[in-house]
């Protein structure tokens, strides 16, 4: 319409970008487990898979307690992650969660050795780190300066150099201007949480990055949003959308997609590390990257 009013209006070019994001509330599949935990967790897993699977599932902890972990699936997806954004020509960040605010944060600490092993994995391969501040965070800006100083600490430790630090809230848990002033003060660059988790879309109403406003004092934050399109769990999980994981499912990914590539805009996909047990998980996500 503007173009149509105003014939020599010249706009900025933009570009379509595919912005792949993955919330690692669960770095590990054994070390939210103590002894009890992961009996309970074979003994499970013997019942509805059989003996040998409770048996893997039981000495695969027993491992991980004894300083091996690289045969621990939700570190294992991480890779597979990286190997899938880099056959599709872009790159993923990885949002780790600094602090536990909450028993929602079940993930273990980014100063673990597995965890600096990821980091150090990540790093190597061009792919990126950032925040996912803890459940009890997103009203309380102390425990997001908190959860940004945390972060850069560790990555500093490792020796990691970025040229921006961003994320997400764990559970897009969001409160306007108090969550957007938190991050700004932070220091942090962007933030990817503004998105609805019971349906896939636009909340923003946009798919272009965009600075943040303050309300209240009026006033443009550094801070800039990066709006969430699709996470996989809206789409395909029975609380939510319950299109599944199968051709349902990848048409809204799809058509999402290309409503995004239609206006040159971003994709901006999440996927957690833990949501590829599946084979029919890791094809969907794979198909969605390749659309």
């Amino acid at each position: 319409l503007m173009t149509r009013v105003w014939p020599r209006l010249s706009r900025v070019g933009r570009d379509f970008r595919l912005l792949a994001s993955h919330d690692v509330d669960l770095p590990s599949d054994y070390s939210r487990w103590k002894l009890k935990g992961a009996v309970s967790q074979a003994a499970r897993t013997a019942r509805t898979h059989g003996l040998i699977a409770g048996w893997n599932r039981g000495s695969g902890w027993l491992a991980h307690r004894c300083g091996y972990w690289r045969g621990d699936r939700y570190d294992i997806a991480l890779d597979t992650l990286m190997d899938l954004s880099e056959k599709a020509g872009t790159k993923s960040a990885f949002y780790y969660i600094p602090e536990k605010t909450d028993k929602r944060d079940r993930g273990g600490a980014i100063t673990s050795p597995q965890v600096a092993a990821q980091w150090k994995r990540i790093a190597e391969r061009g792919h990126e780190i950032g925040v996912h501040p803890g459940y009890q965070t997103f009203d309380r800006p102390e425990r997001i300066d908190s959860a940004a100083a945390g972060t850069r600490e560790q990555l500093d430790k490792l020796g990691i150099r970025q040229e921006a630090l961003g994320g997400r809230q764990h559970f897009l848990r969001w409160e306007t201007p108090v969550t957007a002033r938190a991050w700004d003060s932070a220091g942090m660059q962007y933030d990817s949480t503004l998105g609805f988790a019971e349906e896939a879309g636009f909340r923003c109403g946009i798919c272009y990055e965009y600075p943040l406003y303050d309300v209240v004092e009026r006033r443009q934050l550094k801070l800039r949003e990066r709006p969430l399109v699709a996470m996989e769990c809206s789409i395909i999980d029975p609380r939510y959308m319950n299109l599944g994981d199968g051709e349902d499912a990848f048409a809204v990914f799809r058509d999402l997609k290309n409503e995004c590539r239609r206006f040159q805009g971003d994709f901006t996909l999440l996927w957690h590390n833990h949501r590829l047990e599946k084979d029919s998980e890791r094809n969907l996500y794979e198909a969605v990257l390749e659309a």
